[in-house]
């Protein structure tokens, strides 16, 4: 044996062995390793895959050998998966397989495929091996990877040797493989005629389905497999079965095997199924026959072989109705046979049969465009004036599927075709008014020459004409005004009142009203007043609207039934481009008949970019000097509903002088006036509308709707600043002046005068004396001039404060009581006259120094509450009171937790010395000042509870005030100052702000006047760059489009004269529904979103006047 010896320089390199030419084998590797090289000995007799070289040669010594020396190689894989008995089962190698055997090698391993040496042996058609297996224990009913058996294989490569082997040897062939097949499914499936009958001499069954549901014969006629549904047949007839029984078996879908062979194909199964007897009248589940399938299938020899097979059957089955009503007639004009409908023509089938649908083989053919078999049905006799379901003929369905009439033999019918062409569905239209929706201009051409007639309506009283303006088809209106009755169809109304041009102008066709008005359409209103131009606004197609304004400009102003002009029905709609257009044609602003003008429509629908746009135009001011009879104003009524757009308009209240920034001379002047109802309407506001008679409605309305932002725009705060600078500053300062008397009046009168000093009625005179200066019911009080000056005066300003909170009471009804503002100024004046009165009697009780210490803290509580009407302090002083409402609030919702912990603690320590617990009251104060640590037991709990006069004497007002102080220092002012520290007051400081601007307007103390003010700002105008070129490429888009259409009227014009058409001739434009006018409303889109806002007025308005200047006639 050759000795082969590799030296490989590195230890990490793989060594790919020189093997023998089999590509199985792979020689074993011996090394000894040296210094620096490995010596690899390889014997190619020594490999684990040799003993598959001797077995695929057939050396049964050598293969003896091998085993004997090491038995282990006996099963050794080669890398297809091969065995050595694979090898010499699948080779023929009987001696081979015999020695492998008796060396017990294993029968049942499979190789990559799956394939057992019996699979091989079968595949090789060695019956001598398969026998030799199977005597030797190889399992029969062993699976490949394919899930089939020996025996399947075998019936599928029709080996008949082998099969008689396996049968001779117990194989059953109702065993079954893939998908539930026996071998007598896959004999069959092979065309395996001589297999098929072999099985079915051994007991193979014909009634056998597999798992998909068909016998064997269903599988041979699927396939085609004429040898085998013939030996099928003949088996089943040596099988006590007869053919009858055999063609009548069916599948899942209840097909017979007549069904399974004419879908094949295949015309020798038909013949072999048909002279076995099968009938032609058999029918699946939807009801086809054999002749339906054929027909359907177009096989026009398949159904000359059943007529000559079974003439009679034949003729029957001509007529035999499907499921669907269909003959076979049916479905060859439903798939455009033409031979097979002239055959079954000839042969008397029904042309005018109907189906489910009432559809007629003409009918279902047009449907479905086959126009070669339609014309053969014409042709051939088919009654044209049958109708489908819906009473449509033949020639609505082939124009509404695009069909010529001459494709359809129609033509050639004229005298027929002349009494359906007219003819109405169930919606009313004849066949004219789908041509002229679909815009089919030789449709058109041919019906007019035909005789349709052009003015016939449908149920919504419409024409063909009105179909044509709807959908845009311009030179399907061209062609029907040009025909007889164009001068009956111009002006034509439909139920609703509706012309053609109402039509065009509604769905934006601007082509087509260009050209009703050259050919001179009357512009009238339909039965709801509308206009063309009132239609045309309502869907914000501003070409249509310009072309009807440039001939038509008395249309503007005009109002429709409701009252409502062009200008209502654009800004009810949302449309922004067409209410500028009207705009800047002088529209007026009129009032409907519910009282509303163009801008009210636009408020109560928020519709944010229509009113942006009116308020940059140049005639704003007009717009917002309106009276609205909705809302007074429309500032108030875009305070309400569009406060961004009120933005807008302060916005333009403020001009810019024309000096440069930084002179001194750089000015804003301020316009107020149109913060108030106009002036010619004022007082006259719908009595719907809160205040109407009051001034200042607008900065009311922001307050009442908690517009900061608009509060706070420079024009609002400016108008305040002026008004303040003016007398508002002069005013309050007086008043407040009067309120500071007030104040130190009741402050002198506590300092001065001892608290103590009072008769007491439930105090022993004897045990009290000593401690009480006095305790008579009467006391002798000697008061200064100063002391009697200030009680007159604490009095006086009180009793008229009273007076004046009462006159407020009648003027602001339930909303007074909603402001807890007011109970805070009673407890003040009633607690100071309650105090100041008695000493003018020369008495000094209890009661009335707990009045004065009421008064003295309210005096000055309201003092602070005085305070947020300044600039510098309001801020601060209203977020305190909001912080005091969200605490009290709070503790509302917590005092449940006080109540908790102060009785449990009443019940645990209410025998403490300190008695802070004696009572449950006590308790539940005790623990509300724990929860704020402070000092309590000495200062106040000991004082209370000693039995002491002279401590704490006015002990429950005592407590209350400690309570108060409690909550107003501690708790609120340390919250205050934390939040205000770590920033999180913002929401509080927002609406703050808003409730000291309020004040400003609340008792309407302010009167309007034009002011100018001078303040710095930086004016900037970019984007208008952008914008000029923006409107100068769309020009050139226009430019270049006009040109495209000229150039292709010329090369119309030329291809007619040189007597050319074109497929395009055939159809009309304005495929589009929703007009081809859209790109207009899309314009203030993307100029929006290249300012990222609203473009500037001066933009805007220059481009409505270019655009209006291209669009006359």
């Amino acid at each position: 044996m050759k000795r082969l010896k590799t030296i490989v320089k590195s230890k990490k390199t793989q060594l790919d062995i020189a093997h023998s030419s089999m590509n199985d084998f792979q020689a074993p590797e011996y090394t000894r390793q040296s210094e620096n090289a490995i010596f690899v000995y390889c014997l190619l007799s020594d490999g684990p895959v040799y003993i598959h070289k001797c077995a695929q040669s057939g050396d049964a010594k050598e293969v003896s050998r091998i085993i004997s020396k090491d038995p282990s190689r006996i099963n050794a894989k080669s890398k297809m998966g091969k065995t050595a008995l694979h090898l010499a089962a699948h080779n023929g190698h009987s001696e081979v397989v015999d020695t492998l055997i008796s060396f017990n090698a294993d029968l049942s391993l499979q190789d990559r495929d799956g394939n057992t040496a019996l699979h091989l042996a079968v595949i090789s058609a060695n019956a001598q091996i398969v026998s030799m297996l199977l005597q030797r224990g190889a399992y029969p009913k062993a699976r490949n990877h394919r899930n089939m058996m020996a025996v399947h294989v075998a019936a599928e490569l029709n080996n008949v040797e082998v099969i008689k082997t396996l049968l001779d040897n117990g194989v059953d062939p109702s065993w079954r493989g893939e998908n539930g097949m026996t071998a007598l499914h896959y004999a069959a499936a092979k065309n395996n005629g001589e297999a098929v009958s072999i099985m079915m001499e051994n007991g193979a069954q014909p009634n056998v389905k597999d798992d998909r549901g068909y016998f064997a014969i269903h599988t041979a006629a699927r396939c085609g497999a004429s040898d085998a549904i013939k030996a099928i047949l003949d088996g089943a007839i040596k099988s006590s079965w007869t053919s009858h029984q055999i063609l009548y078996l069916k599948d899942k879908e209840n097909n017979f095997p007549l069904h399974s062979a004419v879908n094949s194909g295949d015309i020798k199964s038909v013949r072999v199924c048909l002279s076995a007897g099968a009938s032609l009248k058999v029918q699946q589940e939807d009801g086809s026959t054999p002749l339906h399938f054929a027909c359907a299938s177009g096989n026009l020899e398949m159904i000359q072989v059943m007529k000559e097979m079974n003439k009679d059957e034949f003729m029957t089955t001509i007529t035999v109705l499907d499921a669907m009503r269909m003959t076979p007639l049916h479905r060859a004009a439903l798939f455009d046979h033409t031979l097979i409908i002239q055959f079954l023509i000839e042969h008397g089938a029904d042309i005018n049969c109907r189906d489910i649908s009432n559809s007629t083989p003409l009918l279902l053919a047009v449907s479905k465009s086959c126009w070669a078999a339609a014309q053969l049905l014409v042709i051939s006799g088919a009654d044209v004036s049958f109708k489908d379901k819906k009473n449509r003929n033949f020639i609505h369905i082939a124009i509404q599927r695009g069909g010529k009439l001459d494709q359809t033999g129609v033509t050639l019918l004229k005298k027929n075709v002349i009494s359906i062409q007219n003819e109405k569905d169930d919606y009313g239209c004849i066949p004219l008014h789908y041509a002229a929706k679909e815009g089919h201009l030789s449709a058109i051409d041919e019906l007019i020459k035909m005789g349709s007639i052009a003015t016939l309506k449908n149920k919504d009283g419409q024409s063909s004409f009105h179909f044509a303006a709807k959908y845009g088809r311009s030179g399907t209106c061209i062609a029907l005004l040009n025909s007889n009755y164009g001068p009956q169809l111009l002006n034509e109304a439909d139920i609703n009142g509706l012309t053609a041009l109402h039509i065009a102008a509604y769905y934006g066709h601007t082509r087509i009203v260009h050209l009703l008005l050259q050919r001179g359409a009357v512009v009238c209103r339909d039965y709801s007043g509308n206009s063309a131009l009132h239609l045309a606004s309502s869907k914000g197609f501003t070409s249509t609207m310009r072309a009807l304004v440039s001939v038509h400009s008395n249309l503007i102003d005009e109002s429709n039934r409701d009252g409502d002009t062009p200008l209502h029905m654009a800004a009810r709609n949302g449309h922004a481009i067409a209410v500028l257009y009207l705009l800047t044609k002088d529209a007026k602003i009129l009032y409907n008949f519910q009282n509303e003008t163009f801008f009210d429509c636009i408020v109560e629908r928020s519709c944010t970019e229509v009113a942006v746009a009116v308020v940059n135009h140049d005639r704003w001011t007009e717009v917002i000097q309106t009276y609205s009879r909705i809302h007074g104003s429309f500032l108030l009524g875009l305070i309400k509903h569009l406060p961004s757009v009120c933005l807008t308009i302060l916005d333009r209240c403020q001009t810019l002088s024309e000096d440069d920034p930084k002179s001194l001379n750089f000015h804003i002047t301020y316009y107020f006036k149109y913060l108030e109802v106009p002036k010619k309407v004022a007082g006259t506001t719908s009595t719907s509308l809160e205040d109407n008679h009051s001034p200042l409605q607008s900065l009311n309305a922001m307050v009442k709707n908690n517009r900061v932002s608009c509060l706070s725009h420079p024009v609002c705060v400016t108008f305040l600043k002026v008004q303040w600078k003016r007398y508002g500053f002069y005013v309050y300062t007086c008043y407040l002046v009067v309120y500071v008397i007030n104040l130190f009046c009741i402050t002198h009168f506590v300092i001065t005068l001892n608290s103590l000093k009072h008769y007491d009625y439930n105090l022993n005179q004897n045990s009290t004396k000593l401690y009480l200066y006095g305790n008579e019911y009467k006391l002798s009080l000697e008061f200064s001039q100063v002391d009697w000056l200030t009680g007159w005066i604490i009095l006086l300003y009180n009793v008229f404060n009273i007076v004046k909170e009462c006159g407020q009471i009648y003027i602001l009804k339930k909303k007074y009581f909603t402001d807890i503002g007011n109970v805070v100024e009673w407890i003040l004046y009633t607690s100071s006259i309650l105090f100041v009165g008695p000493f003018f009697l020369n008495h000094s009780f209890h009661w009335q120094w707990a009045s004065g210490a009421l008064a003295v803290f309210f005096v000055w509580f309201n003092c602070l509450v005085f305070l947020q009407r300044f600039d510098f302090f309001g801020i601060y002083v209203v977020m305190f009171l909001e912080i005091l409402r969200t605490l009290l609030q709070v503790l509302c919702v917590f005092s449940i937790l006080f109540i908790a912990f102060g009785l449990s603690l009443y019940v645990l320590m209410f025998n403490e010395e300190s008695n802070s617990h004696s009572t449950p009251l006590l308790s539940i104060l005790r623990t509300f000042m724990m929860m704020i640590e402070m000092e309590y037991l000495s200062s106040f709990n000991e004082g209370y509870t000693d039995n002491r006069d002279d401590t704490i004497h006015f002990g429950k007002l005592t407590i209350i005030l400690y309570i108060a102080f409690a909550i107003l220092m501690p708790l609120l002012l340390m919250n205050l100052l934390i939040g205000l520290a770590v920033g999180d007051i913002e929401s509080v400081q927002r609406n703050a702000r808003l409730k000291r601007l309020a004040m400003q307007y609340f008792f309407r103390i302010l009167n309007t006047q034009d002011a100018d003010d001078i303040k710095c700002l930086e004016a900037s105008a970019q984007g208008a760059l952008i914008f000029d070129e923006l409107h100068r490429q769309k020009q050139k888009l226009k430019d270049m489009n006009n040109v495209l259409e000229k150039n292709h009227h010329l090369l119309s014009q030329i291809l007619k004269k040189m007597g050319m058409k074109s497929e395009e001739e055939d159809w009309d434009e304005g495929e589009k529904l929703d007009g081809d006018d859209s790109s207009d409303e899309m314009e203030l889109i993307q100029v929006k979103s290249i300012f990222h806002t609203e473009p500037p007025k001066s933009q805007i308005l220059s481009y409505i006047k270019r655009s209006s200047l291209s669009t006359d006639i």
